[in-house]
């Protein structure tokens, strides 16, 4: 396993391939997608930054409700994300499932280990624009993990990967936003009703 995060970590296209092929690896894709999103979770809880003052505190609650939170909201994501990947991936010629997606997917959040770093926010502001830098390089590290992946399981160019990518979170974005919205009229009718029944 560790030899395959290495993989992904150098953006080795072999290794991606190796990851969406191999039927027994969705176990440990989840397994650091877990990890990864409790350690970023965790410390990006755990430091909060006060805009007005520009210093930054500690919350241990923060960093637990973070981890916790973090887990479940990017389980769900997971999930849903590879099989709009797949879906799409399909359309447009490839030759892949939702468990290659949610392989080679999982796999690459192990780039967001990097969330560890915001504990050294605390010693100071220059090193939180240090640890930005640090972020943003990361970020497109992951972005291009992201793209491999899914070129690598679809078996297609990397032009249709990006595409794919780039419907794939459109379709997301819809399904968050729906979902959300859901979810909000429901609690704002259950307020409402909880609200009508104190009133009466």
């Amino acid at each position: 396993m560790l030899d395959r995060i290495m993989g992904v970590i150098t953006l080795n296209a072999a290794k991606y391939r190796e990851i969406a092929d191999d039927k027994t690896a969705t176990g440990q894709a989840a397994t650091v997608l877990v990890i990864a999103t409790l350690i970023s979770g965790f410390f990006g809880g755990l430091v909060s930054f006060d805009a007005k003052t520009g210093g930054t505190s500690v919350s241990i609650v923060g960093a637990v409700v973070g981890a916790i939170l973090g887990v479940i909201l990017a389980l769900i994501g997971w999930v849903i994300a590879a099989w709009v990947l797949q879906f799409v991936a399909n359309a447009l010629g490839g030759k892949t499932d939702t468990s290659e997606m949610l392989r080679v997917t999982g796999f690459v959040e192990v780039f967001s280990v990097i969330g560890v770093l915001n504990i050294l926010a605390l010693a100071g502001t220059a090193l939180a624009c240090v640890i930005g830098l640090i972020g943003l390089v990361v970020g497109i590290l992951k972005l291009i993990g992201y793209l491999i992946g899914v070129r690598e399981a679809a078996e297609f160019s990397t032009g249709k990967a990006i595409v794919t990518a780039i419907i794939a979170a459109i379709v997301n974005f819809i399904i968050v936003v729906s979902i959300g919205g859901a979810i909000t009229l429901v609690l704002l009718g259950a307020l409402g009703l909880a609200g009508a029944a104190a009133g009466g």
